[in-house]
């Protein structure tokens, strides 16, 4: 047979085979593409399969959170609570969400799982949604939540219930005004609710058109609130034609008075009234002219204040052993006053060489703890009496908030990581938690853990302590110290009082940011350096930490390197410091810390010194604080 004809023979053979072969592969790659289809959701990635779960229908949610949880066992409780909040209000769901529930109370999927229940049950008007709601709220107080429960129970008829809600969110919510005038019992009460949160203009309002007597009183105090004291007056003169003995009247009288100047008419006005503001206020007014009667009233009154300016006239008299009592009687008070009056009974107890007030003066320290006065009184040397070091600790939560970030979750990540250091019982696990809650970021709720942590014992392990005066900003701060020549610890001592390292703290008065600089300052810190910085820039951490070593820098230069004087004046300004140095009765540093004018800033000075001591023993003296 010749070539040509054997390839015909071939393809006369084959011809009929090939529809045949290509009908296989097809069919098995049709095969293939049903496989693929049908267990598609095993090849893709678990981010992937949580992001389609978030906006499919909840019966191809579920599957979607099944196929999570299996290919991430470590989050599965979330899947089945998102699968739970996709299929509410089923009954099933429900009772997934309260396995949730069972299963770790203490996390935040549980915490999820409150708030997914309490709003069920508000839907459907069931009774148990209050509880849900603050259950969850136990575990992370939020003001829009709180916000939630009030309207709820303002839905409800709860009234009461909703005002008190709305009374606590006074200061954080703008429509919470607005809650409490709808839902308060009546205008006086809720004008009495707001006078005593301070605000007078919005109790001013509510009291509008109010024509009942009671009102009177209400306007009298708002009216003294906003320093209108002339309508004040008038005001409060109403009142006491009515209650001509209202004690509360008649030291709004006084006060009013007093404040427009009348001082012999408010001296008169306060010898009619039988009580403890009063008897301080005729000492005040009493001081220049009579000055023993103005003593025997101080050391009569009953607040601690009083004695506080009783050992003042006594010491300005150089009767230095009559102030030995009222210091150790202030000393033992509860007050902010007791550190300041127990280290001044031991100054003057060696002054006059009164052993028993010494040792008195001694006890009293030891008794404060960890506490700069005590420090000094002690000759420095402080000891943090560090525990030993706890082991590591919580892999499993650390594997949780790992695979929460592998789908994007970082938030749930780090509220494994915050709950677990707020409720895990096991020190070590806790101690975990915290440095990582510092490496992520929280260094303020961290700092206010640890802190709490270290007060509840006597000891605690060098890393506790690490974390309660914590170096956030490291770069920042290290750039700032070095740029100004200001020692790096202690513009964390600083930082520390200041802001409890938040870059957005705001005070009353306010100074903003990190360092706390208020505006004036700032201004004037930027004419200083040659910058323009806007009001915004305070909160910046960059900015704040600048203008914070910038002037410790200025206030390190004036005062010739004397930090105790350098962290007065950056709280009560150096002109204040230098009025205090040339006080006559000032001759030495510890006459100084007695005359030091302003109460907070013998209370900053206190605690910034005693932060930058803990602060040079944690990380300059022992290298890295081991």
């Amino acid at each position: 047979m010749s070539e040509r004809e054997g390839s015909e023979e071939m393809r006369r053979r084959s011809g009929p085979r090939a529809p045949v072969l290509i009908g296989h592969v097809a069919g098995i790659l049709l095969l293939a593409l049903l496989l693929v289809w049908v267990n598609r959701d095993h090849l893709r990635s678990p981010q992937a399969l949580y992001r389609e779960a978030q906006s499919a229908e909840p019966r191809r949610a579920a599957r979607l959170y099944q196929r999570l949880g299996e290919a991430l066992p470590q989050i599965e409780e979330y899947a089945q609570l998102w699968a739970a909040e996709a299929a509410m209000p089923g009954l099933e769901a429900v009772r997934t969400l309260q396995a949730i529930l069972a299963f770790r109370p203490d996390s935040p999927a549980a915490y999820r799982a409150h708030i997914a229940l309490a709003r069920h049950y508000a839907r459907i008007g069931a009774s148990r949604a209050e509880e849900e709601y603050r259950a969850a709220l136990a575990m992370e107080d939020s003001h829009a939540l709180r916000l939630e429960l009030a309207n709820y129970l303002e839905a409800q008829g709860e009234d009461e219930g909703a005002y008190a809600e709305y009374h606590d969110l006074l200061s954080e919510q703008q429509d919470a005004f607005a809650g409490m005038r709808r839902t308060g019992p009546d205008p006086l009460a809720t004008a009495r609710d707001l006078i005593a949160a301070t605000y007078y203009s919005d109790a001013l309002e509510t009291l509008r058109g109010i024509d009942d007597p009671e009102a009177v009183p209400l306007r009298a105090q708002a009216l003294a609130g906003l320093g209108r004291y002339e309508e004040a007056e008038r005001t409060y003169r109403t009142w006491l034609e009515e209650e001509p003995e209202d004690t509360t009247a008649q030291l709004g009288l006084a006060r009013s008075v007093m404040r427009l100047g009348r001082a012999e008419e408010a001296l008169s006005l306060y010898e009619a009234v039988d009580h403890g503001d009063a008897v301080l206020a005729r000492a005040e007014l009493l001081e220049a002219e009579d000055p023993e009667q103005a003593l025997a009233l101080y050391i009569e009154c009953p607040y601690p204040v009083a004695w506080w300016s009783a050992t003042a006239m006594l010491e300005a008299q150089g009767r230095l052993t009559e102030t030995l009592p009222l210091y150790a009687r202030l000393g033992r008070s509860q007050t902010y006053l007791a550190d300041d009056a127990a280290y001044r009974l031991y100054v003057l107890s060696q002054r006059t060489g009164d052993r028993g007030s010494e040792a008195e003066a001694m006890a009293l320290l030891d008794g404060l703890g960890l506490n700069w006065f005590a420090l000094r009184a002690a000759g420095g040397e402080l000891d943090l009496n560090a525990a030993s070091p706890l082991g590591a600790a919580g892999d499993d939560i650390l594997q949780k908030a790992g695979a929460l970030s592998a789908i994007g979750r970082e938030d749930l990540a780090d509220m494994e990581i915050a709950f677990a250091a707020r409720f895990q019982g096991a020190p070590e696990t806790k101690l975990a938690m915290l440095e990582e809650l510092v490496a992520r970021g929280g260094v303020v709720e961290a700092q206010a853990i640890a802190q709490a942590w270290i007060g509840e014992g006597p000891r605690a392990p060098l890393a506790l302590w690490r974390l309660s005066y914590p170096r956030p900003y490291a770069d920042t701060v290290e750039a700032a110290a070095a740029e100004y020549d200001v020692d790096p610890l202690l513009i964390w001592a600083v930082m520390r009082e200041e802001s409890r390292y938040d870059p957005e703290a705001l005070s009353y008065v306010g100074a903003r940011g990190l360092m706390q600089v208020m505006p004036a300052t700032q201004t004037w810190i930027a004419e200083q350096m040659g910058e323009e910085l806007s009001p915004g820039d305070a909160y910046t951490p960059e900015a704040s930490v600048r203008m914070g070593a910038w002037f410790l820098r200025f206030l390190t230069d004036h005062f010739d390197g004397d930090l105790e004087l350098v962290i007065a004046a950056y709280n009560g300004g150096a002109g204040s410091v230098g009025i205090w140095l040339d006080d006559p009765l000032v001759r030495d540093r510890d006459d100084l810390l007695r005359w030091i004018g302003y109460g907070e800033t013998r209370e900053y000075l206190a605690k910034v010194s005693l932060s930058y001591r803990v602060y040079q023993t944690l990380y300059a003296e022992g290298g890295d604080g081991g």
